[in-house]
């Protein structure tokens, strides 16, 4: 109950673009989810692709863009089931899919040590916007998705 009191006072303390961001997040990363979940990964890229083409590119501000990263975070966070870096990711290049110069990497860890790792992340013009790591990390980017 205590859990449900604090996020009901972040939810009142929210602008109203956070709210409606953190909503357009949440309902991102639930049919992320689902649709990684449920087909065939070709399928959920070919559909994902045509969702977020446009030509009606446009500039936001960092601000917004900080603010709908913080948005696919906090719903990431309460929603019930596990999203980590490529669901955050998808919904993230989805929701910024009009901002020129965002592109989505898929990479692997460089250590002989570990197993093998994955790892998503947004970039906007060479700048980790969300999936972020350590310095003490190397990705070997794989695949770009712009």
């Amino acid at each position: 109950m205590e859990k449900l009191k604090t996020y009901w006072f972040k939810w009142q303390n929210l602008s109203g673009y956070a709210k409606l961001m953190f909503l357009q997040a949440a309902a991102m990363l639930l049919l992320i989810k689902i649709g990684l979940t449920v087909l065939p990964f070709q399928t959920f890229r070919r559909l994902f692709h045509w969702l977020t083409e446009t030509k009606a590119m446009r500039e936001v501000s960092p601000v917004k863009i900080e603010e709908t990263v913080k948005a696919v975070n906090m719903a990431a966070n309460v929603l019930p089931f596990a999203l980590l870096c490529l669901p955050r990711a998808l919904a993230t290049k989805y929701l910024l899919r009009r901002v020129p110069s965002l592109s989505l990497e898929i990479g692997i860890e460089i250590n002989p040590n570990k197993a093998f790792e994955a790892h998503a992340w947004v970039e906007k013009e060479g700048k980790v916007i969300i999936g972020d790591w350590s310095g003490s990390v190397s990705y070997q980017r794989l695949w770009v998705w712009e």
